[in-house]
């Protein structure tokens, strides 16, 4: 088979020479390394393929600087390719590219498709080395030390082909070439090795060096839609779960495997692994980059497991630590912007904002352990490539945020982030504190709060039932309507319910009594609503401890005659409730509501049956 003239070399110094040379390797075509039919799930190959895999001896860096960086790729008016040194907290190089791809690093020079053609430009400068024309559709490159490989597609869709290309890193010289009848993922290449996904179903292995397949792994019960890795190990799956390309991976079923997958929140469900070799779109850098799983994973041993026992997150401008069981166990929030890219480099999760600012969080805390700031003039950072194995800061330390970023989150006024915004609040509902309440409160009062939400908030004020949480409900209880003020209470119905939920904690005297005034405050309020006022009644009696039964009796007989009293069945029967059983008195007073001719029939009717309710053995109090 021919291919077309999809390689031709243009290398910087412009030698006409490579032209026919191109020419000629082009009429030369590929040899059909990629088939329908193959000796798949060769355990025996796999092994020896691996064995000859060479992997640095500790977590470095992939380029030969040794340094950790990232390479940011910004718009504006015109792209940019931005090179930064992390190690030394500096820029290493800025220049104007026309970035269309991700960014593949080399030993001493980085590739990337820069608008039809594939370019590399040296690590230490940034200047272009050499040029190779891509004449189809771009699927993906990469690059090991040496060499760099590109995936596209030629043809049309009748009769399309696929084409993995392996060029010289330093010259740009076209090295070998494979053509493939069913589509090809974007591939990846690690320590002599090359690898892509095929038609979804396969990971083919291929030398480096010649382009000749070692071997070809087969999916028994899941589709192979990436391969990805890491300083110390390759690892291939989909959206569903992960594999790690070791010996056992030659059965390609998940159970005979070694293969993890992350518990994460239905709130979350869109985050996938790593980029879908098989979309174009993500080809580049792209929006799915916002939405990702941060992790990594024990290289070698026995079965699978996740570094720290877990993930994390990357939700646009978030990042959510997860426990085992898919818990939030800490959150971040970069201020104002999004992150636009993360990895985990094995000490740290690295981020990078659309500002150019650098983050590195500590996987187990969400402490922040390194900042940097890239100087990008003011052009959005759209995306960007970590080689940063290894790198862990230690320049700063600053405190977790986990309560602040969950509130950030909760309050953003981003649509996009509805779903996750109800996650962080159910979060907020195991973390104890007075401040968490108040943050709770403040979502509560504030109009812009969706209704949805608010209902969420409303349930995790009262399920919290945080005792420290109570003098910022009274404090909210204690806000009186005043026209002349201009004040209002906010929520008294839900702040009220949060109240009742610590009836059976263990309160001060002062707390208590607090509370009790507060509540009562609310209840002779001419503003207050028949449904907040049954709230009220019930958190009276749930924290009173008798202190509210002399108010609730004036109140019954305040009201006993009001229509408006009458017709709430709710609030009548909250207060004979609240009365009913408690002490002989209250009873007596029952009774003479519900005989007395001044009272409406609903609320004596009501009263009747309360006062025939037997007395209530004496509750212990709780213990302060």
């Amino acid at each position: 088979m021919k291919s077309p003239m999809t390689s031709i070399v243009r290398p910087v110094s412009g030698h006409l020479a490579a032209l026919a040379l191109a020419a000629a390797l082009a009429a030369c075509g590929g040899s059909q390394v990629f088939g329908l039919t193959s000796d798949d799930n060769d355990s025996a190959a796999l092994t020896q393929a691996l064995a000859v895999r060479k992997l640095p001896a500790a977590l470095a860096p992939h380029n030969g600087g040794g340094s950790p960086m990232v390479f940011a790729v910004t718009g504006g008016k015109a792209r940019h390719l931005v090179a930064y040194d992390l190690g030394k907290g500096k820029a290493a190089w800025s220049v104007e590219a026309d970035v269309q791809s991700r960014v593949a690093v080399g030993a001493d020079f980085v590739v990337a498709r820069e608008g039809k053609d594939l370019v590399a430009r040296g690590l230490a400068d940034g200047a272009p080395r050499w040029h190779a024309a891509i004449d189809g559709t771009f699927v993906g490159a990469t690059a090991d030390d040496r060499r760099a490989y590109v995936v596209y597609q030629s043809g049309d869709q009748v009769k399309p082909t696929w084409w993995l290309v392996a060029f010289d890193g330093g010259s740009g010289k076209e090295l070998w070439r494979a053509d493939s009848p069913g589509q090809l993922g974007a591939p990846s290449a690690q320590g002599g090795l090359v690898m892509a996904p095929f038609l979804t179903q396969w990971l083919s292995i291929l030398d480096g060096a010649t382009g000749k397949q070692l071997t070809r792994i087969r999916g028994i019960d899941q589709e192979i839609s990436f391969v990805t890795t890491t300083a110390d190990g390759a690892w291939f799956g989909s959206k569903a779960g992960v594999f790690r390309l070791d010996p056992a991976a030659a059965s390609g079923a998940r159970a005979k495997s070694t293969y993890g997958t992350a518990k994460v929140p239905a709130q979350l469900a869109k985050v996938t692994y790593a980029p879908d070799g098989f979309d174009a779109v993500q080809a580049g850098y792209s929006a799915a980059d916002r939405t990702r799983i941060v992790w990594r994973a024990a290289p070698t041993g026995d079965g699978w497991t996740w570094n720290g026992g877990a993930v994390a997150v990357h939700y646009f401008r978030f990042v959510l630590g997860l426990d085992g069981d898919g818990q939030v166990r800490w959150a971040y929030s970069q201020p104002r912007v999004e992150l636009v890219g993360s990895t985990h480099t094995g000490a740290v999760i690295a981020a990078i904002s659309a500002a150019g600012e650098v983050v590195a969080l500590d996987p187990e805390t969400g402490a922040v352990r390194g900042r940097a700031a890239i100087d990008v003039a003011g052009a959005p950072v759209l995306g960007a490539t970590f080689d940063a194995e290894g790198w862990a800061p230690r320049g700063t330390d600053e405190a977790p945020s986990t309560v602040a970023a969950l509130v950030a989150i909760a309050r953003d006024r981003d649509a996009r982030f509805d779903s996750v915004k109800e996650l962080a609040v159910g979060t907020l509902a195991h973390l104890p504190g007075e401040q968490v309440t108040k943050d709770l409160l403040g979502m509560l009062a504030d109009e812009r709060t969706p209704a949805k939400l608010r209902d969420t908030v409303a349930s995790v004020l009262v399920a919290r039932a945080d005792v420290g949480g109570l003098p910022a409900l009274i404090e909210a209880l204690s806000v009186k309507a005043d026209l002349i003020a201009n004040t209002q209470p906010a929520a008294i119905g839900p702040v009220a319910r949060a109240v009742a939920a610590l009836g059976d904690k263990p309160l001060d005297a002062a707390a208590r009594t607090g509370a009790v005034q507060a509540l009562l405050g609310q209840l002779w309020s001419p503003s207050l609503s028949i449904a907040d006022a049954v709230e009220v009644v019930r958190a009276l009696h749930a924290v009173g401890q008798g202190a509210e039964r002399a108010p609730l009796r004036t109140y019954l007989l305040v009201y006993r005659a009001d229509p408006e009293f009458a017709k709430a069945d709710a609030l009548v029967g909250a207060v004979v409730d609240a009365l009913a059983g408690a002490a002989p008195d209250d009873r007596e007073l029952l009774r003479f509501v519900a005989e007395d001719g001044r009272t409406l029939g609903p609320v004596a009717t009501v009263a009747k049956v309360g006062a025939a309710r037997p007395l209530a053995a004496p509750a212990p109090a709780p213990k302060p």
